[in-house]
This record gives structure tokens, sequence and C-alpha cells, in this order.
């Protein structure tokens, strides 16, 4: 089995196709005799016709009236309906001679057998006079046999039940053998090919596993998972090569900028000197991983959320929280607490009032939902918004300022890939944006048990 399970796919269907043929041989050679046995309509004709003829011979060697009842009496027992015939109906009747042995035979199945549009038309007529045979006896006595009447699905079941037997079951068994056997590799492929798609992950290597070809597959799958990640690794550490190259003329930029005598002009170079550095972090944080590959740890995040929400009330920004005073969590606290600071940046730009809200789930898990008074966004943006480098500042035009287009993409990839959970953009009544964000229950690597939101503390407003 595990040699034909990672043979070629070739290999696998000439094997399966010489096993059906021996299996439909095996299955005809038991269950022919069983089925046409009993049911076939030749075997049948061929037992009425010897029982015509034995009755026929005693009937012969009878020499009185009570032996020759006593012979009627037997076929009638045997279910062989005779009669005599007198010597005046004979040849009215066109009696049959039967000298030789198989005339009995010959002359029943003239009367019984017929052509397959024959039984077909008999198949649907509603009904037929019975047929009889007149046999001579000799020279003065003949018997008239009434020619048995068999049923109209006698010649079809033999068909129908030897087909199901020998095609259908053994290709239906074989189909979903061969299906299982050659399609299961192709669809773990499939599944792997979409959850790396999916996650944006290509840690975990492609199985070699299955046919000859799969395993083909997966190793050239496996070689293009490392070209793939020692590219992504090559695109990081130039990354940060750049930022740190970048960061140096900044800062002597910056430094001459302070020291520029007029106001106005010095404000607007230090503006665009502080957007440069924010767009820079920005991409930083989103084309680098490192931040999902921090363990979780246990952390309060009521006290989490209220340090952010405090820090934007100290700049100007109306925000609030509310939920309870303490709740234990399972998280990455930096980068959940980039997650929540994106959206709430993001909302800060159209919106005049935000709200952070926090309560735990039914199942132990953590609901974050940020919500704004701003304009809102359609469904369709919604959906555009959660894509790299796209900015919505034309749906949501009021307030000022503006982003890289990498704030909320950033914030649903820690969420997502960090935390295995998921951002949702809802519209709030009557206006505004919901930014929503679930976190399930995550296991203590220290304990083994889930840890979600086991304790929470009176609500704080």
């Amino acid at each position: 089995m595990t040699s034909l399970r990672t043979a070629s796919i070739r290999t696998q269907i000439l094997v399966l196709a010489t096993f059906l043929i021996i299996l439909v041989s095996v299955v005809a050679t038991l269950s022919e005799p069983f089925i046409y046995g009993r049911h076939d309509k030749g075997l049948q004709i061929g037992l009425f016709a010897g029982r015509v003829e034995m009755i026929l011979d005693e009937y012969r060697r009878a020499r009185s009236s009570e032996e020759e009842d006593a012979v009627l009496k037997t076929a009638a027992k045997l279910g062989i309906s005779v009669e005599r015939a007198s010597a005046a109906q004979m040849p009215a009747q066109g009696a049959i001679d039967p000298s030789a042995a198989d005339d009995v035979l010959k002359a029943v199945r003239a009367r019984l057998e017929s052509s397959f549009a024959q039984t077909l038309q008999q198949f649907f007529e509603s009904g037929s006079p019975p047929d009889f045979l007149v046999l001579r006896v000799d020279a003065e006595r003949a018997l008239v046999f009434h020619m048995p009447v068999f049923s109209r699905t006698l010649w079809l079941f033999p068909a129908v039940a030897s087909g199901i037997l020998k095609i259908v079951i053994p290709l239906a068994l074989l189909a979903y053998f061969s299906s299982w056997l050659i399609t299961r590799p192709v669809t773990r492929f499939a599944l792997a090919a979409e959850r790396a798609s999916m996650d944006d992950s290509l840690e975990k290597p492609f199985v070699a596993d299955g046919a000859w070809e799969m395993r083909s597959l997966a190793a050239s799958l496996n070689v293009m998972r490392s070209r793939i990640l020692e590219m992504v690794d090559s695109r990081t550490r130039m990354l940060s090569s750049i930022s740190h190259d970048l960061r140096t003329p900044l800062t002597r930029l910056r430094m001459r900028a302070e020291r520029c005598e007029q106001p106005e002009l010095q404000r607007q170079m230090l503006a665009d000197i502080t957007t440069l550095s924010s767009m820079i972090d920005e991409s930083l944080a989103f084309l680098t991983n490192a931040s999902h590959r921090v363990p979780s740890r246990k952390v309060d995040i009521s006290s989490l959320l209220q340090t952010i929400a405090s820090d934007f009330s100290d700049t100007g920004i109306d925000v609030s929280f509310s939920g309870p005073r303490r709740l234990i969590c399972m998280c990455k606290p930096q980068a959940l607490t980039r997650a929540v600071t994106n959206v709430v940046e993001n909302a800060s730009r159209y919106a005049t009032r935000i709200e952070i809200e926090l309560q735990s789930t039914s199942d132990a898990g953590v609901l974050i939902r940020v919500s704004d008074n701003g304009p809102g966004l359609s469904d369709k943006l919604k959906v555009r918004v959660l894509e790299p480098f796209f900015k919505a500042d034309k749906a949501r035009t009021t307030g000022a300022g503006g982003g890289f287009g990498l704030g909320l993409p950033t914030a649903e990839g820690i969420v997502r890939k960090g935390h295995n959970g998921t951002l949702r953009l809802l519209d709030r009544e009557p206006h505004g944006l919901v930014v929503e964000i679930t976190l399930p229950p995550v296991q203590d690597e220290a304990t083994g048990h889930l840890s979600g939101a086991p304790k929470t503390s009176p609500s704080a407003g």
C-alpha cells in the first residue's frame, strides 16, 4: 500500500485498472451462477421441457386409465397443466410426434423463446393468452401442455443485477479509492497553498508525500519557498540599511531647520521632515514581520488601552476609554499597541471624537471597538482601505492631515498574523466608522491552558 501510494500517477492508474479487471472477473465468477441459476429464462425453459418429456414418457408407459390419471396428478404437483386430447383433435391442433430426444426441447423453445423486440413488446403489453403444445403419445392418444407464463421482469433482472454487481459496484468502489489515493495529496497541496496565500507565511515547508509527481512538486515548491524567504530577508536587511542611512541626513536637516531664523519656513521644514520620518517608520513597520514572531505574554489590556487614550488626549485629540478596569489577556503588547494606535491615529484625521471600548467575549477572547464620529466609509472602500498604500481621503474629507496608506493594513496584519484575530470595519449610527478587533483566546505556553479574559474588574469610564 505504501509503495502504491508513493508511485507515479501513471503507475497508480495502471495498477488500479488491473485491479478493476481482476475484481470484475471475481465478482462475475461468484455471482453469475447465483443470478442466472434462479432467474434465467433459458434455464426455466429447459427445466420445463425436461418435465414435459418425463411426463410424456410416463404417460406412454401407462396401461390403464388409473395409471394415466396418476401421471396427470404427478404433473399437477410439478406445476404443469396438462390435458388429454382425443385422436380426432390431433390433426386440428397440429400435434407433434416427438420421435427424437430433443424434439420436445425444440418445440418448447419455439413457443417460449422470443427475440429481444418481442420480449420488450411483451413486457409492455397488459397480457397475452397462454400458448399450448400438443404432443402425440401414440396413434390414439395425445397430451396438451399449457405453456407457463413467466414474469415480465424475469428477462430483465439478471442483466440488471449482473451489471450492478460486475460494473457499477466495482467502478464505484474503485473510483472512490482512486480519487482518495490520487487527489488527496493534490487537495493537501491546495490547502497549504491557500493557507500560505492567506497568511503570507512560508515558514512551514510543503510536505513531500504521495505520488512521485506530488513529491517532485513539493520539492520544487520548497526550493521556491527558500528563495522567497531569502528575498524577504534580503529586503528586510536592505530596508533597515536604507532606514539607517536616511535617518542620518534627516537628523542633519532637522538640526539645520531648527537654526533657521524665519519662523514660518522653520515650521514648514520641520513638518516635512517629521512627515518623511513618519513615512519611513510606517513603511518599515509594514514590510517587516519581526513583531509577529514575538511570543505572547500576559498583560493588562485594559491598562494598555487606557494608556493609548491618555497619550492621544494629551495631544489635544478627544479620545475616551470604556471597559473594565482590569482585564488580563495573552497578547503581544507592543504589536497590539501599534495596531490600536494606528487605528486611532487614522480616525483622528477625519473625526472630532473617538471612543475605545473593551469587553471580553463568551469564549474568553477579547473585543476592542474603536468608534469615531467621522463621515464613515462605503462598503467598497471598507475593503480597499485594508490594501497597502491605498488612501481613502477623498471619501472622508473632514479634518486635516494624511498618511502613507499603511496604517490600517499594518494594524490588520498585526491582528491577523500576530494574534490570529480579525479586524472588521463597520458602520456607526448615525454616521462614523467602527473598527472592531477580535482577539481569540491564546494558549499560555507556561501552563498549557487557554488564557483570554479570566478575570475582570468593574468598568471604568
